[in-house]
This record gives structure tokens, sequence and C-alpha cells, in this order.
């Protein structure tokens, strides 16, 4: 940046400079005899003056002073002329409220790092910062491939410059001559380009490893030691890692926002590939036979309490479309807390939030999560008590459900003789997408959060 400082000084006239100025005669220090000619002294006036100084309520200033030496134990006792009336203490006190302190600059704005730093030595700090959550941001991507098709991410991102999860152009010519080279002829058969030309991460695997996953294409001798290699030790420290480190501080940034990108894509073909087993079984042994694959899918994503959670979400969930309405909200309430009060239940339903429409899953779990470790909220003054009780109560009706089904194998049998399976079915999809969403979204910025811890 530019950062061109400048200063105008305006030199400050003396007196003596001024009454120069205004035609005045300028008087020499040294000049006794003229000055005691030229100026007459009225002594009746000064001690007039004096008269009013002495009786006048005192300035603002001496009134400060006077309270710093009475703190101080100096000086006399409140009385006469020195005990200010209330309304003048308080008249005072208004006008120091008022000074202008905090809208001195009202042009600066202290979110502007430019308003704030003098130089660019503070972006070091957050290249470090950038660079620790790029390769955190990066292992959770990995973290959803296979060893294969972790090799082939590698690949992918040495052309994909922008981190947007496409390779366009000239680049994607490149990556088909390269990914010739590792698995020869392979591009002949299929090829992982749009109809525009370009190859987006998602086409690129699912080219490689077909649409379920696990399908992999021939490769070179090559590739599969490269794909070893990158098994043990990870495309981060196989060499993603090192590219970061010659990475500026905007291209850095960039990288973060085209990692998340990815790290989305990828979500969203895991989900699709998740799917396609269960829409498989579908096809062949009918939908109700089925639900349990769909069920066991979004089991498959649960963690702590969420599935307690969902059984007695499954409980209250009249409507059987996997969204509370605000009844349905507070029947489980009900049977988490059983000893809420009717403020109870007001409050928890305005932490909970209904203004955005019906609960969902994913939502109660997100409430739940913070509710926990947020002081102020109902259920972390209620404390471990209260999710003791609830975890009880979890346990008692697993043990129950080993004899008969469950909350949530009873609402596929209600949807199906209502003839609503289908949309029940829908509903399971929808859910598991949110909440993977969800702890998507809740493990990056938990990532931001102990990355920038020192």
């Amino acid at each position: 940046r530019d950062l061109s400082i400048s200063c105008q000084c305006a030199p400050q006239r003396s007196a003596d400079v001024s009454r120069m100025a205004s035609g005045s005669s300028r008087v020499s220090a040294y000049a006794r005899g003229a000055v005691e000619e030229e100026v007459r002294v009225d002594r009746a006036s000064i001690l007039a003056g004096a008269q009013d100084a002495l009786f006048s309520a005192p300035s603002n200033e001496v009134r400060r002073q006077s309270r710093v030496y009475a703190a101080a134990g100096i000086g006399l006792e409140e009385s006469g002329s020195e005990r200010w009336d209330a309304e003048e203490i308080e008249a005072e006190a208004d006008e120091e409220e008022e000074l202008p302190y905090e809208d001195e600059h009202p042009d600066e704005d202290p979110l502007d790092d430019e308003a704030v730093y003098l130089s660019e030595a503070y972006r070091e700090w957050e290249q470090h910062y950038l660079r620790r959550l790029s390769m955190r941001i990066h292992r959770m991507v990995t973290a959803e491939l296979d060893r294969g098709e972790e090799a082939m991410f590698a690949i992918f991102t040495e052309f994909d410059l922008n981190m947007d999860g496409k390779v366009r152009g000239d680049e994607a010519k490149k990556l088909l001559k390269v990914i010739e080279d590792y698995a020869p002829g392979s591009t002949k058969e299929s090829s992982p380009c749009l109809k525009d030309g370009s190859i987006s991460l998602v086409s690129f695997l699912r080219w490689f490893s077909g649409s379920k996953g696990g399908e992999h294409k021939e490769t070179s001798y090559t590739f599969s030691a490269n794909a070893l290699l990158t098994g043990i030790l990870g495309s981060g420290i196989y060499g993603c890692d090192s590219r970061l480190q010659a990475l500026s501080w905007m291209a850095l940034r960039k990288n973060v926002m085209g990692y998340r990108r990815i790290f989305t894509q990828l979500r969203e073909l895991q989900e699709e590939r998740m799917l396609y087993t269960a829409q498989e079984k579908e096809s062949a042994d009918g939908l109700l036979a089925t639900m349990h694959e769909y069920y066991n899918l979004l089991a498959k994503e649960f963690e702590g309490d969420m599935e307690l959670l969902f059984e007695l979400f499954c409980e209250v969930d009249e409507s059987n479309n996997l969204m509370l309405e605000e009844r349905e909200v507070e029947a489980m309430l009900l049977k988490m807390d059983t000893a809420a009060s009717n403020e109870d239940l007001r409050r928890y339903i305005a932490e909970i939030n209904l203004t955005d429409g019906p609960l969902t899953f994913a939502s109660l779990i997100d409430w739940w999560d913070q509710a926990r470790i947020v002081e102020n909220s109902l259920v972390a003054e209620k404390g471990a008590a209260l999710v003791a009780s609830i975890k009880g109560r979890g346990y008692t009706a697993k043990v129950a459900n080993l004899f008969g089904d469950t909350a949530v194998q009873k609402r596929w049998e209600q949807a199906d003789n209502r003839g609503t399976l289908q949309a029940l079915r829908q509903a399971y999809v929808r859910t598991l997408k949110e909440v993977r969403e969800y702890k998507a979204e809740r493990d990056l910025r938990r990532a931001e959060e102990e990355c920038a811890k020192l």
C-alpha cells in the first residue's frame, strides 16, 4: 500500500506578533517607564473584579482541582462559598458527558485494516493462520476419499489454480494428458470432461471410481506407487502443504475459500453414493423393506445424544414428515424435561427459535449442542441432572425396544398404511443431507477456532 502521510503545520503567532498585525505598538519588556506611562492602573476596578471572583461560583477547572484535593484529604472543609449546589455539579457532569470524545474521528473505522495498521506486518500472522487452516481443511477433504481418489485429488489440485473445484481451457487439456499417462487408454473409453470441456472435481472422481465409488480405473505402476505413498504419508505431506508455503496472503485466503467449496462438493458426491445402494435395494425389494437402509445411512452420522434425540423426535412427529410444529415441539420438551413448568416451556421454545418455521432434526441437534455449553440457557442452568435423566430415559426405551418396534419403525408402518411412505423416505434423505451439512459446518468452525490457538 502507498502509505503517504502529509502533515500541515501552521505556525502559531505570539501575542506580540498579533498586536503588531493589528497595528498596535509593540512594548519591550525592558521599557518599564514606557509601560507605566502608557498603562494607567485603576485600583478600584481591580478590587471590584476581585470581589466578584471571590463570591462567584467557582469555575469548572477549580471544581475539579478541589475534588482532587478533597479526595486526598487536602484543603479546607466544605463551608460557605466552597459548598456547591447539587444542580451545578449535575450540570457539570452533563457537560462532561456531552464532550465528543468518541466522535472526534467519526470517519475512522476500527474494522478497516488500513485505519488500524500503518504497515502490512500483521499479514504475516494471518498467513501463518491461513496455512494452518488450509492444511486442516485439506485433511477434512481427503477424509472423504479413499487412497486412489486422494492421489487423483492431489493431481487435480495441481491444475485447479483458483481452487473452485473446476479445471478449464488449456489446463483441462493438460490434466487429460496427465491422466492418460497415469491410466493409459482410460480417456478413450469415457471422459471426465463436462459439456463445456471443463473438468469438475466431482466429474473427475465419478469418472475415476464410478457412481458408487471403489470402481477405480486401471492405472500405471507409477500411479499405483504414488497412490501407495499418498496413502502412507497423506496428500498434504506428499505435496499440497509445500505448495501452500509459496502462496501469498491473498492466494491463501482464496485457497481457504476454495477448499471449503471442494469440501461441499465432495460431501454432496458422497451423499449421492451413499443413497445409490439404498435406491438399488428399493428397486429390488420395495420401499418398506428398504426403510431400514435409509435409517442406517442416517444413523451412521449420529454422534453423542443424536440417536436418543432422533427417537424422541420421531415419537412426537404426528405429521410423520420429520418436521415438528410448535405443539409437537412442546410434547417433545415435556418428554425431555418431565418437570418443566409452563414458563420453562416458553423459555425452551424461545431458545429453540421457531420463527423460521417447523423444527427440523438438524436444527434440534444444533440447539441441543449449544444449549449444553451456553451458560444462560435453560438446559445449562438445570445442569447435569437434566441431561442424565434424559439419557436414562433413552436407555430405558432402548431396552424396551429389544422386545418390540422402536418409535422410528412404528412411523414407517404408519406411513405405509397412510400411503405416505415415499414422502417419509424423502424426509429421511433431506434429514441425512441436513445433518451432514450441520456437522460439516460445525467441524469447519471448530477447525477455525483450533487453528487460531497459538
